[in-house]
């Protein structure tokens, strides 16, 4: 950050974090990449949910230096974020018991004591190299499940199952000290108790050598967050359901925002008239008081929430500023395959992606070379039936989760079906090689991204299936034989560029500095 300003550290607060598979952590990722690019940007990635996973395994794909990721309960027990280095072989030698070879079950590794109903299952990561380490065994009596070990350079933490529901865990220092353990109910933190040689231990807060016990999850995230927090820390907010509410009671002067990375209300209204907000977001749109501001996408989001919180009066008035959650490497524009189709996304209900199947099947009445290409991971099973139903297995493929950067160059079009993207980091991708786009006339992303007539088309949003997949299909099959395919290309280019990292940068440094970046 350029004029002499001090050093900032910023907080980004989120609940989980995992392969990738959703636009939030896509958007961490860029943000991460986008403040690497300011010298005097200090950024830490903290997550609250406790992951059956070593949070490394993801950060690390995502491209975050393990020693920006705080992940809560390693501040609880003082470990460092780090990779998973236990062998198989070498969990096996230590176990002191005879026992058979590990036989894969699922996508575990089962491993059996002989002479005894006790099965251990063992879950592994790869750690790039193509070595299977140890990340979480589970102690299994019979169907009932006792104990889950979670790895890294060694235990972590433990979880304690009575009747095959979680009841307790147990987190140890990189020593192999218990620091703390808490209690669970029906999956809620009860009671948490901190032991001395947690860094969380306050020793003035209890009795002489007795653990530090706070009840419930709130007051738990509370004294995180006030031991984490400093003086002149900018606190953003990702996911701010469920940890909104321990981050208010311990502000002492913090700059706090929230990224709205969805619709923000929900279209439906109440007898009386009242808007009702998204509950992820509910809670910062009633505290102006305490935020300092609402970091939107679209130059259309900005516009609707603005509105909205003026006609909620001059106590809801929160600056809304607007930062894209991804950024554009423009590609030149290549040679592709006439008569294909690309979209990438969650295999997921809102995503309709077995309309788009559907409208191939239509559009191919007119263009009988017409295929799709679908990137991405998620429930298949719709999609599949859709296919089956359509007859185009021949020409509908699912591709899977796999990188996409100079791939999507290749095809013709890029087509989308979806009626909810808060911004659509997809549609950049494909805009940034030069992809014109279809879909639908909705907001945000499709409206942000696609310039009707210019680099693709948006067509209307009935509900009406029929009516949908029909206004899908002819528009494909209108730019397919446009003969403009080379101009819309190059106009998709041309609106990339506005979202390229240097501008976008600015915008972060901009806010960071407390200035306008509107």
């Amino acid at each position: 950050m350029s004029g002499g300003s001090s050093l900032v550290r910023v907080l980004n607060l989120n609940k989980a974090v995992g392969y990738a598979s959703s636009g939030v952590e896509y958007a961490q990722k860029y943000r991460r990449e986008l403040l690497a690019g300011l010298p005097d940007v200090e950024d830490y990635y903290v997550f609250t949910d406790h992951l059956g996973t070593n949070p490394a395994v993801f950060t690390d794909r995502l491209g975050f230096e393990r020693e920006q990721v705080l992940w809560i309960y390693h501040l609880l027990s003082g470990r460092p974020t780090a990779p998973n280095t236990l062998r198989v072989e070498d969990y096996l030698a230590r176990l002191g018991q005879p026992h058979t070879e590990p036989r894969p079950v699922g996508e575990r590794l089962e491993v059996e004591v002989v002479d005894s109903s006790v099965r251990y299952l063992l879950r592994t990561v790869d750690d790039g190299a193509g070595n299977a380490m140890v990340d979480t065994v589970d102690t299994v009596v019979g169907d009932r499940l006792l104990r889950a070990e979670r790895f890294d350079t060694s235990v972590s933490n433990v979880e304690h199952f009575h009747e095959n529901c979680l009841v307790r865990r147990v987190f140890y220092t990189a020593d192999g000290a218990a620091a703390a353990e808490q209690h669970l109910s029906e999956g809620e933190i009860t009671r948490t108790l901190i032991h001395p040689p947690s860094p969380l231990y306050d020793a003035g807060s209890a009795a002489r050598g007795a653990p530090l016990v706070i009840d419930g999850r709130s007051r738990f995230f509370q004294h995180v967050f006030a031991h984490l927090f400093e003086p002149g820390d900018v606190v953003i907010v990702d996911r701010a359901l469920d940890a909104i509410d321990a981050v208010y009671p311990v502000l002492r002067g913090q700059r706090l925002y929230s990224v709205v990375h969805a619709e923000h209300f929900d279209h439906k209204q109440v007898e009386d008239g009242v808007l009702l907000w998204n509950n992820h977001y509910e809670h910062v749109f009633a505290r102006p008081d305490l935020v300092s501001g609402l970091i939107v996408s679209t130059h259309r989001q900005q516009e609707v929430l603005e509105s909205q919180l003026a006609d909620r009066g001059e106590h809801a008035r929160i600056p809304v500023v607007r930062i894209p959650v991804g950024v554009a490497t423009v590609r030149e524009d290549r040679d592709f395959v006439p008569l294909t189709l690309v979209t990438a996304s969650r295999l997921a209900d809102e995503k309709h992606l077995d309309l788009l199947v559907r409208a191939v099947a239509r559009a191919r009445q007119t263009l009988p070379g017409l295929r799709l290409d679908i990137f991405g991971e998620g429930n298949r099973k719709p999609v599949l039936a859709a296919v089956a139903e359509t007859g185009t297995a021949d020409c509908v493929t699912l591709r899977g989760h796999q990188p996409l950067d100079g791939v999507l160059g290749g095809y013709a079009l890029y087509v989308s079906a979806s009626t909810s993207e808060g911004f659509g980091l997809s549609l950049l991708e494909a805009i940034s090689e030069g992809l014109p786009i279809v879909g639908f006339d909705v907001d945000y992303g499709n409206r942000e991204m696609v310039t009707p007539g210019v680099n693709g088309l948006l067509v209307p949003h009935t509900g009406i299936a029929d009516d949908d997949v029909a206004a899908l299909a002819a528009a494909v099959v209108e730019l397919l034989t446009s003969g403009r395919l080379a101009e819309l290309r190059a106009a998709s280019l041309r609106k990339a560029a506005d979202y390229g990292p240097d501008r976008v940068r600015e915008r972060w440094a901009s806010l960071l500095r407390a200035e306008d970046p509107c």
